[in-house]
């Protein structure tokens, strides 16, 4: 079978990673590409249904039933009660006064200024419940209105790699094949999909028109691994035949938009109440089912007595129940009623989070490095985490702080995230991904492994040169002594590179190669890992290779390898691929043939190996040497390359004819079938398929080695792995056939050089920010898609605790993606560990609490690690969640979170400016940003590739200080003013305090003071103290009942003191008839002016004295344990303002 020319000729490419022309001479299929226009309409469209569908399930923002609403809770009720008594006491008053009581009309004011204060608690939680409701649904719909203006930009001015925190599809549309953030597919797409691609949702083949397939049938489901297990009913050379055309791409039609249905998630997830929302209400179940009715009590039993002894009976002044009973009850339970509460929240989580914001930003402009305060000890372990020397700009702060008094901020989304408080009280950050998150997006090498003499084997570790960029150096002294062995090796890394790194190209990026390849498969990410430094340290330089010409590029596909039909986890499924380059020496004009790729291809096509003296035959026992050391990188979470060569021999030294042929293409490509014949694309846009002799019989073999070795074992034993080092004759006129023949022999009989194996290596700082989180009490949680020992390896490069009980599996088992073996340590051991997400709460309730102190979590999906995550929200965790913005499995987890961090995963050269996503051009959006963007939708910071982790840390500090700050002083203040009028009410005293001087303290005076406190400067030990859990509220009450009493006690009694001495000396008639008793022997509806003024007077006096007081034991509150001299509050220059401003 013969395929035409024009199937290829885009697929002949030697420039640049330039989109591929879809042409219309393209097999056909009945399904049409769309348009950009088009699938950005049906994005929209779809994106609106869900908004349209998700409005409609929320409650109607009626204003009527949020003021019923309102006015229903138990503080709204007491108020108007309050108003309602007050008023009351007035009429009563002015009817009953025979002279002027100016107090009366202090009184009528008092009760307005509540009502009014009312209305404005109202319109605060009517506006803040409807932008509560609306926020993230209004963040959408400004997403889609800017996808509407502005044009998206689909081909990337970067080349996008292959690795699992970044999902891409390949897509046609307007004619033109381009590779898209996931999120911006839509239903009717056409994709292309490799070997071992995963389905960003449900997509059904498109089977070639001359194929006799069900494409109803052979449909993805979302998430599964494409693999060529997928096609169950065709012959094999069927599929041969149609991989070879398609050059082993595969087109699919999408049929559901996958942002559709993360969106429906997404808007529909609730984040648990904040730790400082479940205090408050806790404080209101405490202030407002106990306190209030216990204070009301206490007042009305004591002056009822009195009004009975001394009013009723002995003076027959019943006109004073109600101001008795009623009113002085009333003026005591003011000050624990939150006026001021709603106003001052939204006042200080508004600064709050514009401080935040505004530091994050600045953490991630500034270049500075991180440094450990000149106090601090660098060799402390329990020192806090170092800080980066940044200026604060007040002016950016305060103009930030106005636009979220007054805006809606869609970018930071402050009252769904509930960012300074969510930060601040964080007890666990879970990473979701860690190639290019917590770790570089490519590997780098670790380790050599290379035959030596005696059949024997070594390996070299090698480590990152921190005085190089993208440097390497052996970290074996004596590594000179295998530079025979080495050699070959160093040629092969340098010949085959494409990085530019040898033209002298600068690179602001990860150093990688970007071979052609990514066209045509899916690889690890440590075949795009450039290893051409390595080639250099072994001693090669740039003009060592000036005499090298490429002729052609081989690439081997094995998609029916024996090694695929072993149990593979889904993860490690990697197709083997060995890329083979054929290179000229122009002066000698001799051939070579450079190789690498999967070992298992390797191997296969290997017959001799190099020991550093010369050729050895390929033996058993070598080979499974090569193959255990393989086996074991890869449960070691390591990424293996193997690398060979051979020398092409040609008759007389003739040059190959076709290799020099204009008309011919660059790129040759063989397959492995399913029957192990080798089928054979060419340049001339020709494919064979040879058939060879059925392997030996596999009875007789060992039953301890993998299918693959078996069948290796039984072709050595037959002789087929011999050397192919014979001449290539060519005659004048080389035909296709013979062509097909050469790269079919050519790949065979190669000479094992070397493996590499490669491990993703933390970015810097991950270890030390790991290790200064469990020094503040934050837990950092790994979710691990790989198996157990793959993840204990990784975890132990982060620094987590590896150790028995340090990994749970939250694979059930049966699962397709679970090992079979289950725990790998003794069973005994493990015996108490729960197997699987499911199992994870009945141990919580039935064994112990193991699961809430693991630090790593293997065989993760999003499904099993969202459940874990809400399981620890359960349990009182705060959770902030950091993961890769491009990642589409990340979504419903960031809703999730308690507060999530999108992370840039690789250099994306998208601009931000706070937290929201910049156009690269006039109308124009990358597709980076607008995929970025949909996937972090609910996350408020967004944080860039080559920001430091320790920025993470610097902003909790931050919200930390924050959330510390003013609330103890401001319950304290007011609890201290409802004590010091219990007080003067329980001894008989007139109220020590005026209505208006009540509401003075609690609506200026405290306010200011504890809004002070957001200035507070930083204290040592915040990064070093634990916080509680989302379940533990108010659990030190006790210690601060007592605390209060030690603080306010004296100067409560010292108040009284001074307003019973300014009432006995304002009296004038030197006795204390007036001062205790019922204001003397005249009635108080009747005081005349001296008496009502010495009451003024004193009631003046004994506020001065109050608040100074608060003001000055306000200085204590700066730093709530040390010692002023240690901490002194003149530091914070906001509360000296405050202080002399009261």
């Amino acid at each position: 079978m013969s395929i035409p020319d024009d199937t290829y000729t885009s697929f002949t490419r030697t420039d640049t990673d330039a989109p591929v022309i879809s042409s219309s001479r393209r097999s056909k299929s009945k399904d049409q590409e769309l348009t950009s226009e088009e699938a950005l309409k049906k994005l929209i469209q779809a994106a609106n249904h869900i908004l349209a569908e998700h409005r409609k399930s929320l409650p109607k923002i009626s204003v009527l039933t949020w003021t019923r609403e309102f006015l229903s809770r138990k503080d709204s009720k007491l108020i108007i009660l309050s108003v309602i008594l007050l008023i009351a006491f007035y009429a009563y008053g002015a009817i009953k006064s025979d002279r002027y009581q100016f107090r009366l009309t202090g009184i009528l004011v008092e009760a307005i200024m509540i009502l009014l204060m009312l209305i404005w608690n109202g319109f605060l939680y009517f506006r803040e419940k409807r932008a509560s409701l609306l926020e993230l649904t209004l963040r959408v719909e400004k997403i889609i209105e800017q996808m509407k203006t502005t044009e998206i930009k689909n081909i990337q001015e970067m080349r996008i790699p292959f690795v699992p925190s970044i999902t891409f599809t390949k897509v046609f549309r307007d004619g033109i094949e381009s590779t898209i953030p996931t999120y911006l597919l839509v239903e009717g797409d056409i994709v292309e999909l490799f070997f071992g691609d995963v389905a960003p949702c449900q997509m059904q083949f498109i089977a070639p028109t001359d194929a006799d397939l069900s494409p109803s049938k052979l449909t993805l489901n979302t998430n599964e691994v494409f693999k060529p297990s997928f096609f169950s009913e065709p012959e094999p050379q069927l599929l041969l035949d149609n991989h070879i055309s398609n050059r082993g791409r595969y087109r699919f039609k999408i049929i559901e938009t996958p942002w559709a249905n993360n969106l429906k998630c997404v808007l529909n997830q609730r984040r648990p109440a904040t730790v400082l929302c479940r205090q408050a209400q806790v404080l209101e179940d405490v202030f407002f089912k106990k306190a209030i009715f216990i204070i009301f009590a206490i007042v009305f039993l004591m002056t009822l007595p009195r009004y009975i002894v001394y009013e009723v009976i002995k003076s027959d002044r019943r006109n004073q129940a109600l101001e008795s009973l009623i009113v002085l009850p009333v003026y005591c339970i003011l000050p624990i009623l939150p006026f001021t509460f709603p106003t001052l929240w939204l006042v200080v989580r508004s600064f709050s989070n514009a401080t935040v914001l505004v530091l994050f930003e600045l953490l991630q402009i500034s270049k500075t490095d991180y440094e450990d305060d000149d106090e601090v000890d660098e060799f402390d372990a329990e020192a806090p985490p170092p800080t980066k020397n940044v200026h604060l700009d007040r002016a950016a702060v305060w103009s930030k702080f106005r636009y979220l008094l007054t805006q809606w901020d869609l970018s930071a989304l402050p009252r769904t995230n509930n960012l300074f408080e969510s930060l601040g009280s964080t007890t666990v950050i879970c990473s979701l991904d860690r190639e290019g998150t917590i770790s570089s997006p490519y590997p780098s090498v670790k380790q050599i492994f290379f035959p030596i003499e005696n059949e024997e084997t070594t390996r070299l570790d090698v480590a990152e040169d921190p005085e190089m960029p993208f440097g390497v150096r052996f970290e074996d002294q004596d590594w000179s002594q295998y530079m025979s062995s080495l050699k070959p090796l160093g040629l092969n890394l340098l010949l085959n590179t494409t990085c530019g790194a040898l033209q002298g190209r600068k690179r602001i990026d990860q150093h990688q190669k970007w071979s052609k390849l990514h066209r045509y498969a899916k690889t690890k990410p440590a075949r795009q890992s450039c290893l051409c430094q390595l080639g250099k340290e072994i001693g090669f330089t740039d003009d060592a290779l000036q005499a090298f010409v490429r002729r052609k590029e081989i690439y081997a596909f094995a998609p029916y390898h024996p090694s695929l039909r072993e149990r593979i986890r889904d993860d490690q499924w990697e197709l083997p691929i060995m890329v083979s380059l054929i290179y000229e020496e122009e002066g000698s004009g001799s051939y070579q043939l450079l190789s690498e790729g999967h070992a298992e291809v390797i191997l296969d096509s290997c017959s001799d190996y190099w020991d550093g003296r010369g050729l050895r035959p390929m033996s058993q026992a070598m080979e499974k040497k090569i193959y255990d050391f393989y086996q074991n990188a890869i449960v070691n979470d390591l990424q293996c390359i193997a690398y060979a060569y051979r020398p092409i021999n040609t008759e007389n030294g003739n040059p190959i004819p076709f290799l020099d042929s204009p008309s011919s293409s660059n790129i040759a490509f063989i397959m492995l079938p399913p029957s192990e014949d080798y089928v054979v694309y060419a340049a001339s846009g020709s494919n064979v398929s040879i058939t060879t002799s059925n392997p030996p019989s596999l009875s007789t073999t060992p039953t301890d080695l993998s299918r693959s070795q078996l069948i290796r074992l039984k072709h050595l034993q037959a002789g087929q792995l011999e050397a192919n080092l014979h001449d290539f004759v060519f005659d004048d006129r080389v035909t296709h056939k013979d062509e097909e023949k050469f790269y079919r022999e050519v790949i065979n009989g190669q000479i094992f050089l070397s493996m590499a194996t490669l491990g993703h290596e933390p970015k810097v700082d991950v270890r030390d920010f790991i290790e200064d989180l469990n020094l503040a009490g934050i837990r950092f949680v790994y979710f691990s898609p790989t198996a157990e020992r793959e993840s204990k390896a990784y975890a132990e490069e982060l620094g987590l605790e590896t150790d028995w009980n340090s990994c749970i599996l939250l694979s059930s088992p049966g699962d397709a993606n679970s090992s079979s073996m289950g725990y790998r340590e003794p069973h005994d051991i493990k015996a108490r560990l729960p197997r699987g997400v499911g199992s994870i709460r009945s141990h919580l309730t039935k064994v112990d609490d193991i699961p809430l102190h693991v630090s790593l979590f293997a065989e993760c999906t999003p499904s099993t690690t969202l459940e874990m995550m809400k399981i620890f929200q359960e349990y009182g965790e705060v959770v902030c969640c950091i993961g890769s913005s491009l990642n589409a499995a990340n979504a419903q987890a960031f809703a999730v979170a308690d507060v999530s961090v999108a992370m840039e995963p690789m250099h994306t050269r998208v601009q931000m400016r706070n937290g929201m996503w910049c156009a690269s051009g006039r109308g124009v959006k990358e597709g980076l940003a607008v995929g970025a963007m949909l996937n972090s939708l609910p996350c408020a910071l967004f944080m860039q590739y080559d920001t430091s982790l320790y920025a993470l840390t610097d902003v909790i500090r931050e919200a930390r200080r924050l959330t510390n700050a003013g609330a103890a002083f401001l319950i304290g203040s007011y609890l201290a003013t409802s004590i010091l009028l219990i007080l003067s009410s329980c001894l008989f005293l007139p109220p020590i305090f005026t209505g208006y001087q009540i509401l003075w303290i609690m609506w200026i005076i405290c306010p200011m003071l504890a809004f002070s406190f957001l200035f507070n400067p930083h204290e040592a030990d915040t990064m070093t103290t634990m916080t509680g859990k989302n379940n533990e509220h108010l659990k030190d009450f006790k210690r601060f009942v007592i605390y209060f009493v030690l603080r306010f006690f004296l100067p409560i009694c010292f108040c009284i003191a001074v307003f019973v001495s300014s009432l006995y000396y304002f009296d004038g008639q030197h006795d204390l008839s007036f001062v205790f008793g019922s204001y003397g022997n005249v009635d108080w509806l009747k005081l005349d002016s001296d008496q009502q003024w010495a009451l003024v007077y004193a009631q003046n006096y004994a506020l001065f004295a109050f608040v100074w007081y608060l003001a000055c034991t306000s200085s204590t509150f700066v730093h709530r344990t040390l010692s002023l001299r240690g901490f002194p509050p003149f530091k914070n220059r906001m509360w000296v303002a405050m202080f002399f401003a009261r």
